[in-house]
Formats: structure tokens, sequence, C-alpha cells
């Protein structure tokens, strides 16, 4: 059942979208009306679709260039809901009920809409605003049992108009009666994740880069890396390539990262591929490719995953991408279980092997990886096979992300990836092979702190060989280095720092790195 829930949502939405539209239209038409307010109604009527149409396009790196001069257009639509619900709420234009709950719910997301404004333009939030952000937030995560769905822009909540004249079929005051329910629950819910949410921002405050101290590595075996593009179904899009290339180049990474639908794989699409990371190559660049799983706008676990598609995909992207690392599966008990729906390990211990073997036969050297992602019992048990010696799995690892609920969950995956690593006593290369945070939902410091406390813990594990920050960009999910909007997230120059801290700390090529006293790299 919980898979359906993120279907109802979206189902909810246009049916809200729908009555506002139609409404808005009935009321202008209404001459007993206050004309202020028949003003008022048709303005945010019809601002509405193409605001949201705006406000959808600006929350993705590929589009949002285009049209973010005027991205406030969605903020000031909802606020006008907003003085439209309350004026027919204080003149008694509305039953007193359904005006209540209507008003006071698009109150609450008028501010949620503008102070997303404010933190999408990189402007930092007090507390309490992250904390109402973080609330609002989270009243998404725990309806739909999801701790991402926080970072997806389609998850929005849309203004409801007050209904200011008599209904005219009963269906119609009933489903008034509805519409009140459903912002009385928005309210009730968004309030209950009051506690969380002080929780989750509290949370990142010990991860402060200033404070926390990354472990030197003189050897040099730890590399930062980047994940590029949009998960990619064909060629990179221009604007990614001019964009993520320039800033991998900024950066100074020296390993990316791309993820691939296999499904859709053709070799015109690889070679686009192949060409664009040609230049980053030829630098000694590491190159992780990951396959990933289609998407729809209503997925349905287990309605786009094809495992012989997949395997048969392999020959060809090991042998035209020539990957360091290949990934045949993206988090199997997270994105994986959202694709081909809940599985058991034997089942990705099966997959795995034959698509190490296929790997393998294209091209020896690429080595094999897997992450886990869940920290459950299922990925212990994953991972446990993955470490040992015998495995096809040469390079097991990890993906680390807060959640809803902050950097708790950090905490808690840390702590299990310890325990899994000293109980399996693998000498089996181990990554982090993907890192980030969630910059609108708890603010753009709460990225930097979740990626600098990732780097902290992996530069003090001698085992782990490098970490990916994920990603470049928006590209779906709004949790990129770079916003839509063109501008650095702080997470940016935290890397920057990271980088410059390990290089200055290597052992030079005349000092052994075994006689370097390791120390720590000042935040």
């Amino acid at each position: 059942m919980q898979a359906f829930f993120p279907i109802l949502q979206l189902i909810l939405v246009v049916v809200i979208l729908g009555w506002d539209v139609v409404l808005t239209g009935r009321i202008a038409q209404v001459k007993t009306l206050p004309k202020p307010f028949v003003v008022l109604s048709a303005l945010a009527g019809f601002l509405l679709l193409p605001a949201l149409v705006i406000h959808l396009a600006t929350t993705n790196a590929i589009t949002g260039r285009s049209v973010v001069a005027v991205d406030w257009l969605w903020p000031v639509t909802v606020v006008l809901f907003a003085f439209q619900a309350l004026y027919a709420a204080t003149r008694r234009l509305v039953n007193p009920f359904l005006g209540f709950f209507i008003s006071t719910y698009d109150l609450i997301i008028a501010v949620d809409a503008v102070l997303r404004f404010v933190a999408s333009h990189g402007t930092p939030l007090p507390n309490v605003a992250l904390i109402f952000l973080a609330a609002t937030s989270g009243a998404f995560a725990w309806l739909n049992q999801s701790s991402t769905i926080i970072a997806s822009p389609l998850f929005l909540f849309v203004p409801i108009t007050a209904p200011a004249f008599p209904a005219l079929r009963p269906f119609a005051a009933s489903f008034r009666v509805f519409l009140a329910l459903v912002a009385f629950a928005w309210i009730g819910v968004i309030f209950s994740q009051a506690p969380p949410a002080i929780e989750a921002v509290q949370s990142y405050a010990q991860h402060d880069s200033q404070l926390e101290k990354l472990q030197e590595r003189p050897a040099s075996d730890f590399d930062i890396g980047l994940k590029l593009f949009p998960d990619l179904d064909g060629g990179p899009p221009p604007s990614a390539i001019k964009n993520d290339l320039a800033l991998a180049d900024s950066l100074g990474v020296t390993v990316v990262s791309v993820t691939l639908v296999p499904e859709r794989m053709d070799k015109a699409a690889l070679d686009s591929i192949s060409h664009t990371l040609e230049n980053l190559r030829s630098d000694s660049t590491m190159l992780i490719v990951t396959l990933g799983y289609e998407t729809d706008l209503l997925p349905l676990p287990g309605g786009n995953f094809s495992e012989t598609k997949r395997i048969a995909a392999i020959e060809p992207i090991v042998r035209i991408l020539r990957p360091d690392i290949l990934l045949p599966a993206l988090d199997p008990y997270d994105a994986g279980t959202r694709a081909a729906g809940l599985r058991t390990p034997q089942y990705w211990e099966g997959y795995l092997a034959r698509a190490s073997a296929e790997a393998k036969r294209a091209r020896p050297r690429t080595r094999i990886g897997v992450a886990a992602s869940a920290f459950d019992r299922r990925d212990s048990t994953l991972y446990a096979w993955a470490a040992a010696s015998g495995s096809p799995v040469d390079v097991p690892g990890f993906t680390l992300y807060p959640s809803a609920s902050g950097a708790k969950t950090l905490d808690a995956a840390r702590g299990a990836a310890d325990r899994w690593m000293r109980e399996s006593r693998s000498t089996k290369d181990h990554w982090v092979f993907a890192a980030g945070g969630f910059p609108e939902a708890h603010g753009e410091l709460s990225q930097e702190r979740a990626v600098w406390d990732a780097l902290a813990w992996a530069t003090s594990r001698p085992a782990i060989k490098g970490l990916v920050v994920s990603e470049a960009g928006d590209y779906g999910t709004i949790r990129g280095i770079r916003a839509s909007d063109g501008h650095l997230r702080q997470v940016a120059f935290a890397i920057m720092r990271a980088m410059k801290g390990l290089k200055e700390t290597a052992a030079p090529d005349s000092t052994p790195a075994a006689l370097k006293t390791p120390q720590r790299v000042g935040g």
C-alpha cells in the first residue's frame, strides 16, 4: 500500500488544481460578491497553472536558468490564494468551517512557498524558518514513508480556493467538506512534524566543518569525486555538459560518476557520453558508472525493471565507456526496491554475479561495486556477501544521506557501516559511492555539514578509498552543488577546502607515507 501513497498524493494535487481553476472562474461571474474579492480570485486562478509550470521548471538545472527571472511567480500566486481565503473567511463569504481550515492551510503553504523561494537563491534563513521548512518537508516524508522524497520538487503543496458562493449540487457541497478535511489533515500533519523538525535542524550543529576535522591521508589514497549529469537515458543534455564539466574542473575532483538507465542505452548514446568524458579520462580521472532505473511520473515497483535487458546492456557500456568501477545496481534496497520491488539479498547476489561475469568478459580491469543505503537487515546480508573474499564484488561501499530527521540518519548509518566492516574483516577497498544533503528542505548549511560529516568519517577509515558527492546540479531532485539558478551552494566551497587540505597533507614523493604521523585536516 505504501507504494501507492505518492500516486495518491499526485492525484490529489491534480484534483485540487482542477478545483481551483474551475472555482475561480465561477467566482469571477458572481456579480453579488465584492469586486476586490472577485479580482483577487480571478487573478489567482489565472496565474495558477503558468506559475506552477514555471516553478517546476526552475527546480531543474536543465530548464531553470531560462525562467529564473520569473521564478517569483509561484510564491506570489500562492500568497494571492492565501489572501483570497482570508478575505472570504473574515468577511463571512464562506461557511466558517470551510473558511477557517482552508484559510489556515493556505496561509501555511504561502509561508512555505516564500521561504523556499528565499532559500532557493542561497539566502541563509534563521533557525525558526528552517524548522518550518523541515516540518513541511517532513509532512511529505511521513505521509509517503520515504526519507528522500523531501528532495523531490514534484511533491508540493497547492493552494485551495475558498468557495464564496453556495454549492449548486449536494455532491459539490460534500466535495467542499472533503477539501476542508484535507486542509485540516495537512495542518495536523505539519504541526505534528514540528518536534522532529526541531531535532532535525539541530542535528547538523555537531558537524560544523569549521570544527570537525578530516583525517589526513599521507599516502594520497583517498579520492573525492562528483556525480555528473542527470540519470541518463541518452546522451547528456548540452546545458548539463557545460555546467557540470566546468564545476568538476573548478573543484578539481579526481573521480567522476555517471548513472545510466541501461534499458534505454544504445550505441549512439554511449558514444556521446564517451566523447563528453574524453578530456576528463585523458587527464587520469577515474570513472564510476552506475546502472540506475527507468522512472515514470506514477511509478509502480517492478514495472520498469528488466534484468535481461540490463545484463545485455553491460557489455557495450563497459566496452565503450571503460569504467574503472561499475555498479550494476543503484542502491538495491532504496532506489532498487522502488524500481524492482522488494527482492531478497539472494536475488541481488545472483544478479550482481551475472553482471560481474558479463563486465569482466568485456573488460577485466573494470571493478564491480555495490552500495548499502538502507542499512537494514537485508543490506547487512548483501554487504557481508559483497565484502567476502570469494565474492565477485570488488568494491563494497555505502550511500550516505541524511533524512527528514536530519543528520541522525547519518550517525546511525555510519555506526552500522563501522560494525559491518569490523565484523567482515574484509581486505577489499571500500567507497562511499554517494553522499549529499537536502539544501532546500533543511538549508544549504545542512547540505555542507552532511557532506563534510561523511568526508570526516570516510577519511578516518583506511579501508575507504574515496567518496562521491552527489550531485553536480538539481536534476529532478533538489540536492545539487549548483542550484538551478546557477549559484554554487555552500557545499562547493567545503569540497574545495577538503581537497586542498588532503592535498597539502599528503606525503611528498620522497617521504614514505608510513613515516609521516597522521594528523587531522582543518575545516
